[in-house]
């Protein structure tokens, strides 16, 4: 009976991650220098990336370098949306997932360390293409 409920307590605290907590912590056990080490200390939810969200990032960041008025962020993205829609994109697929990620973990010299990431996934969350 105690076995039984052992059991079921490891599942239940397993069990409870999502697919792509998962797969950071693999990601993680695989490229941390000390993996035993590691503290969560906040995750986020995924974030979707579509062709009109990476639009948008790029627009933006153009604007404020000053290659064109603020104000007329819209209708570049307007212009971008009647683009994709030409070229028999849709603008809202998806394209992938974003997940921020804030941990504490020991580095190369043993002190732990504050770390900032930002993970890209797949469309189907199983595989982290990039961070940063």
């Amino acid at each position: 009976m105690r076995k039984v409920l052992y059991l079921l307590a490891i599942l239940a605290l397993t069990g409870c991650k999502e697919k792509y907590e998962r797969v950071i912590d693999r990601y993680l056990e695989d490229h941390l220098k000390d993996p035993s080490s590691y503290q969560n200390v906040e995750i986020g939810k995924p974030g979707i990336i579509t062709p009109m969200s990476k639009a948008f990032v790029e627009t933006v960041s153009r604007a404020k370098a000053g290659e064109f008025p603020m104000d007329s962020v819209n209708a570049k993205l307007a212009q971008i949306k009647a683009y994709y829609i030409s070229q028999g994109i849709n603008p809202y697929d998806t394209l992938g997932w974003s997940v921020s990620h804030r941990y504490r973990a020991k580095n190369s010299f043993g002190a732990t360390e504050l770390v900032e990431v930002e993970y890209t996934f797949d469309k189907n969350l199983e595989r982290i293409t990039e961070t940063k």
